[in-house]
């Protein structure tokens, strides 16, 4: 509830609703809990942990997004429009995770709260794509890793290695040769500091 009342003011009656319709649910690291070719029922807010979708490609997990404390996670395509997903949903760490099914969430919409709160998250989450795409697009891969860096710092540092690459849409010798050469700029940097 705290997120929620750090984006939008919420009156105890309306937190009490909104905390009632959310189960608290914890699962070990590795946990699939979304499967593709099924239809998503959940919308998943993380407490603690770190998850990720992805999709095979070729035998490849290709990494499309990852959440961490403090955000939301869901197959979207497959929760709000009741179709079987291409994704799958994994935990990659041992998580504690706050659910709530679709019917629920509609019913919380008739809060004007909810559906502040809502609109507020989906323009979050528009322009977080919208910079995803230009990056995926336009820039190169030592470019896409600094932004996560700085944008995603826990994920960066949590994420195996080869989740990370196939997000950034490299290979991990890339991924791993950037991170090799960003770290031998650091040390340079600070051996000029410590002059």
């Amino acid at each position: 509830m705290k997120y929620i009342n750090s984006i939008v003011e919420l009156l105890p009656h309306v937190e009490a609703r909104i905390a009632a319709a959310f189960v608290e649910e914890k699962h070990p690291k590795r946990t699939i809990l979304e499967k593709q070719n099924t239809v998503c029922n959940k919308l998943y807010f993380v407490e603690k942990g770190l998850a990720r979708l992805f999709y095979q490609k070729e035998g490849k997990d290709i990494t499309g997004w990852f959440a961490s404390e403090g955000n939301f996670i869901t197959c979207n395509d497959s929760f709000f429009q009741k179709k079987t997903t291409y994704l799958n949903l994994e935990l990659l760490e041992d998580a504690i995770l706050y659910s709530i099914d679709y019917k629920s969430l509609n019913d919380l919409f008739e809060l004007k709260e909810m559906e502040r709160f809502a609109r507020l998250l989906t323009y979050n989450l528009l322009s977080e794509l919208s910079e995803r795409i230009y990056s995926t697009v336009f820039q190169p891969a030592e470019k896409r890793y600094q932004l996560l860096v700085v944008r995603y710092p826990e994920v960066a540092l949590r994420a195996p290695l080869g989740d990370i690459a196939s997000y950034l849409g490299i290979s991990q010798e890339t991924l791993s040769r950037i991170r090799s050469q960003q770290s031998t700029r650091s040390k340079s940097k600070q051996g000029v500091y410590n002059s």
